[in-house]
């Protein structure tokens, strides 16, 4: 048998134990598909690995919702001493111009929380009216606390803070227990500088302490006094006279339409007072809110050395307007 005999022979006999074998090749259309699918199997699986690597595709499983999740933003603490409103080059001008000797000036933004200084803040002074602050604070604890009825006391109030009418302010510094009454105000609302003197007028403060005192008094930060005393003391130094609202009030520079709780205190000194004699005490003190009466800032200013009243007025208007000018556009 030759060897192509032999070869048919045993193709036969597979042929016959495997069954029938057909000798057709796969079609061309069945042969592209099966690459096809080859090929996009195999680049699944790379782009798979690829997300991996990546780290966009998660081992874990995913979020059903399919919502992204949110990445925390960190917002950069407000840089106080950055942004102050007392630039050098404006405290610069303003001493030159007005030549303060003994003064202390304290502004807190109530927007960022920043306090700025000016002077000698150890320095003390005689309140003058602002003294009066404190005598109506002592008056509306009584009230709160219920040993007082308002309406008995409501006038001098008015006249007291509306109209510094000096009068008044004995009358109900007499009623609160005089001096004993301040130091335990000035105990219980945190004035570390702030001592009696002998009169409302002559209680011994400084800018520091009565910006404290205002923010807990017409303001929001927590204290003894309720909020619906707040909102009578607000109201009376909200509608003091324009003419004694200079300074860190509505006539001493702060844009239109907003309003300020404020209470100014001013007179010459003569013999026998505190020194400096025949010098003017020119304070100011007050809260600032804006038309929408969010409150915007506190601004007070003591000082004891001016040679004219007009000119401790005009130098307290202008930290105003300063104020105005930055603050106010925030």
């Amino acid at each position: 048998m030759d060897r192509a005999s032999a070869s048919g022979a045993e193709g036969r006999r597979f042929d016959s134990f495997r069954g029938h074998v057909s000798e057709q090749r796969p079609s061309r259309t069945t042969f592209m598909v099966r690459r096809i699918i080859v090929l996009g199997s195999v680049a699944l699986a790379l782009l798979l690995v690829l997300k991996f690597a990546a780290g966009l595709l998660a081992p874990t499983s995913l979020d059903s919702s399919g919502a992204p999740i949110p990445v925390p933003v960190e917002t950069p603490e407000f840089d106080c001493e950055a942004n102050s409103p007392l630039s050098q080059s404006f405290i610069d001008t303003w001493s030159v111009e007005f030549q303060p000797t003994s003064f202390n000036v304290t502004v807190l933004d109530l927007v960022e929380g920043c306090t700025y200084t000016l002077g000698d803040s150890a320095l003390t002074f005689p309140t003058a009216s602002t003294g009066k602050v404190i005598v109506a604070t002592g008056i509306l604890e009584m009230v709160a606390a219920g040993t007082l009825d308002y309406e008995t006391v409501a006038p001098d109030m008015e006249l007291m803070i509306t109209q510094s009418d000096n009068s008044a302010a004995d009358r109900l510094f007499k009623k609160i227990g005089k001096n004993d009454a301040v130091i335990s105000i000035a105990s219980r609302y945190g004035l570390l500088s702030t001592t009696t003197g002998g009169a409302w007028g002559t209680i011994m403060t400084n800018s520091g302490d009565q910006v404290h005192l205002l923010n807990q008094v017409v303001g929001a930060e927590v204290s003894p006094l309720p909020e619906a005393q707040r909102v009578v003391l607000r109201d009376l130094m909200s509608r003091v006279t324009p003419e004694q609202a200079w300074g860190a009030g509505i006539s001493g520079g702060i844009p239109d339409l907003w309003t300020a709780a404020v209470k100014n205190g001013w007179y010459q000194s003569v013999a026998g007072d505190r020194p400096p004699v025949g010098l003017w005490r020119i304070n100011t003190m007050g809260y600032v809110m804006d038309q929408n009466t969010k409150p915007r800032w506190i601004f007070s200013g003591y000082s004891n050395s001016w040679e004219t009243q007009e000119r401790g007025i005009s130098a307290w208007n202008e930290i105003t307007k300063q104020l105005s000018a930055t603050l106010g556009i925030r």
